[in-house]
């Protein structure tokens, strides 16, 4: 009688084994890595003033959890240096000396998001993904320069430095299309809610190509 209930343990406990061997062949986790051109409101904001034009980069890392999970993390930089020079005048019109401005502007973006595949066939070249996750947002500003008094007309030099910090709920849609094996464009956006203050709410997104590789 114990050699039987021995036997029927031990039966039970093997199926789930035979199953998670068969389960092993289906899932084959993947590495990804890609680079786009991506946009957000601070690396916006940080190009204001010297009116950039170019968008910055994004490089996002990537692994494929199971076949229809993935986790990933992306991060973005931009800088824009200036300078602004211009003569003085009081509301006499009467000239009172040079004014000048050296900045930059910085703006770094963080993302780390959940990715789920919502297309049922998982062979086909077009997919459609739904995102989720945080985003954290580093913005800088320095200056330095020369402002002249207002009634001597000295020359007098100023400093000064500013940052924000901003972390953000991220969700929104994501599409895949494989061009050739390993290799495919992406397009990505999100909706991004301040985690201080719901109500705030900006936008992101991002496109170019992503590589798949490993197995």
């Amino acid at each position: 009688m114990l050699t039987r209930s021995i036997g029927i343990c031990a039966t039970l406990l093997s199926m789930p084994l035979l199953s998670l061997a068969q389960s092993t062949e289906v899932v084959v986790p993947r590495y990804y890595i890609g680079l786009s051109a991506s946009t957000n409101s601070y690396q916006r904001r940080s190009r204001e003033l010297d009116n950039s034009t170019v968008p910055p980069l994004q490089l996002t890392l990537g692994y494929q959890l199971r076949p229809r999970w993935a986790v990933q993390v992306s991060a973005s930089y931009s800088h824009s240096p200036g300078f602004v020079k211009s003569a003085l005048y009081d509301i006499n019109e009467n000239y009172v000396g040079e004014y000048s401005n050296a900045y930059r502007n910085t703006a770094l973006t963080v993302t780390a998001l959940g990715r789920y595949t919502l297309t049922r066939d998982l062979s086909h070249r077009f997919q459609l993904d739904a995102l989720g996750g945080f985003t954290l947002d580093h913005a800088t500003h320095q200056q330095e320069g020369y402002l002249p008094d207002a009634v001597t007309g000295e020359q007098r030099s100023f400093a000064g430095s500013s940052k924000t910090d901003n972390t953000a709920l991220s969700v929104g849609p994501s599409f895949r299309y494989r061009l050739f094996s390993g290799l495919e464009a992406v397009g990505e956006g999100t909706v991004n809610m301040d985690l201080r203050a719901l109500r705030v709410v900006t936008t992101s997104g991002a496109i170019g190509l992503r590589y798949r590789f490993g197995r």
